[in-house]
């Protein structure tokens, strides 16, 4: 692991110094960032670009809540415990629902968030995939955006770093404990020491060639943090969202949200033939539509028995009528198939944000603190972002007052290759890598493909090895290869996981994979 360290010179490097560093600016980051705020820690938030860059800001269905009278926080539990198959946590989805209730309501009273309403004033609520009630808030289909602007207006924005990247962390390993990172941007790099550090950096479903993440987030601080000793976790179970945008270019990704389908919205293939309840879980439906397209067919969204009920769908879904527009698309059927959406893996993390780091916390899409179990339930991650961020700001605030900021810490150099890789290079790997991960472990997989997967992950790495400016393709490499061995321990289909020479569920595999530095593989159960 030691060869895919950066390069960097210490002379040129300029120090900052801070209590806690958050890397990432949605919603998971900025709902640790508020409650430090109150508690009176000082932090820096660095971020890849403004926060219409985060997944969060992209989200367009809802917030999951149980917030209707005839709602209870029991059958929200007992609905998200079914979708994830015998997975999932279940102290953590317990407080992930009844926490989640407060946190949503600091929404609506606190922060004033401007969610769809009644003519009482009363949340309008709409129900998604395998949700056993209507307990969905939403603005529009604008939510993860709405969301994050209202807090965002809370945030010292002086406390925010905008355009650097995470290059290296820094780590004492004889005390196990966090010391500092290393960000650049175009012009410099940055080591900030501080006491604490969490990670809210977002997914790695753009790891796959079709996937629906916002733009620059590919998941390559998963490859970083393995390579520096943080375990990882069930990272075979990647959500495929079932109806994103279909293009010819398979790169045309554009999410259709799951309260389309939630409203009424019927798919269908080119036969005009209805194949599937919508409403079942993601992964049902995602692998029913993708055998579709296997078998030669196209599948649409069929919008109309929304428009038969009255529904003004311009002023419900303004972005999904603003895609229709784009592309000149004037019936009643949206073109959709499946795209890689939602990381369900990620840094293994307690409930209240620690890694196996002492100092490092991560919280969102990038950790897996076991709630999702081998299948999320719809609109469950903004929920997540809110709970886990709130907690894990207290579990910091604890850390940090009988920790001392590191002082005098010495940098060495590391060793560097003297040769670069071209940026049309450096870009043509990365897609390979892609189609790869799409193409042999993706939505069906088996023995073969993932072992042909391997193999074409260690030709790629192989060419690109020798060369300096090939640290981020390495920690994608690490990713993809954390992903693939993940996948071929399992052997059985559990939730987004499916493999077809394993097609059925296997009590000896109710075990969560962890990842160890080294790509050593273990199944536990947690």
């Amino acid at each position: 692991m030691e060869r895919y360290l950066t390069d960097f010179n210490t002379k040129k490097l300029k120090n900052y110094i801070t209590d806690t560093v958050i890397v990432g600016s949605g919603l998971a980051g900025l709902s640790v960032a508020l409650e430090l705020e109150k508690l009176n820690q000082d932090f820096l938030i660095i971020s890849k670009g403004d926060i219409k860059l985060s997944n969060s800001f992209l989200a367009q269905g809802g917030i999951a809540a149980p917030l209707y009278i005839n709602d209870t926080v029991e059958e929200h539990i007992k609905d998200t415990l079914k979708a994830g198959k015998g997975l999932c946590i279940e102290e953590n989805v317990k407080i992930l629902v009844d926490e989640g209730l407060q946190r949503v309501i600091d929404l609506l009273e606190k922060y004033k968030i401007p969610f769809d309403k009644d003519k009482e004033g009363k949340p309008l609520l709409t129900k998604e995939g395998a949700h056993s009630k209507r307990r969905i808030l939403h603005y529009k289909d604008k939510t993860g955006q709405a969301i994050l602007k209202g807090l965002y207006d809370f945030i010292n924005k002086n406390k925010t770093l905008i355009g650097y990247t995470l290059e290296e962390i820094l780590i004492d390993e004889e005390e196990n404990r966090f010391l500092g990172i290393i960000v650049k941007n175009n012009q410099e790099k940055l080591v900030i020491f501080a006491k604490s550090l969490i990670l809210a950096s977002g997914g790695y479903s753009a790891i796959y060639q079709r996937n629906t993440s916002a733009y620059r987030i590919n998941g390559e601080i998963l490859g970083l943090v393995l390579r520096n000793g943080i375990i990882l976790k069930d990272l075979e179970f990647v959500q495929f969202h079932p109806t994103a945008f279909y293009s010819e270019n398979i790169n045309e990704s554009k999410l259709i949200s799951e309260a389309v389908r939630g409203e009424g919205a019927i798919l269908v293939d080119d036969k005009g033939e209805r194949f599937i309840d919508e409403l079942k879980p993601r992964d049902e439906v995602a692998r029913a539509i993708f055998k579709k397209y296997l078998e030669g067919r196209k599948v649409f969204l069929d919008i109309s028995p929304i428009l038969k009920k009255g529904v003004d769908f311009q002023k419900r879904f303004p972005t999904i009528y603003e895609l229709m527009e784009k592309y000149n698309l004037k019936g009643t059927k949206i073109p959709v198939s499946p795209a890689s959406h939602y990381s369900i893996g990620g840094i293994e993390i307690d409930s209240y944000g620690k890694t196996n780091i002492n100092g490092i916390f991560a919280v969102g899409e990038v950790a897996c603190s076991g709630i999702n179990g081998a299948n999320r339930l719809a609109s469950n991650s903004l929920l997540e972002c809110l709970v886990f961020g709130y907690r894990t700001a207290y579990s910091v605030y604890k850390y940090n007052l009988y920790t001392k900021k590191p002082k005098n810490y010495e940098l060495k150099n590391r060793a560097n290759f003297n040769k670069s890789l071209s940026k049309e290079k450096i870009d043509y790997y990365i897609n390979k890598l892609k189609k790869v991960m799409w193409e042999n472990v993706g939505l069906l997989r088996d023995e073969k493909g993932l072992k042909k997967a391997l193999n074409d992950i260690n030709s790629i790495e192989k060419d690109v090895y020798s060369y300096n400016n090939t640290t981020y393709i390495k920690d994608l490499i690490l990713l993809a290869k954390g992903i693939i061995l993940s996948a071929l321990e399992r052997k059985e289909s559990r939730g987004a996981h499916y493999r077809k020479d394993y097609p059925q569920e296997n009590e000896l595999y109710k075990k969560h994979t962890k990842v160890y530095k080294n790509l050593k593989i273990k199944m536990e159960v947690s």
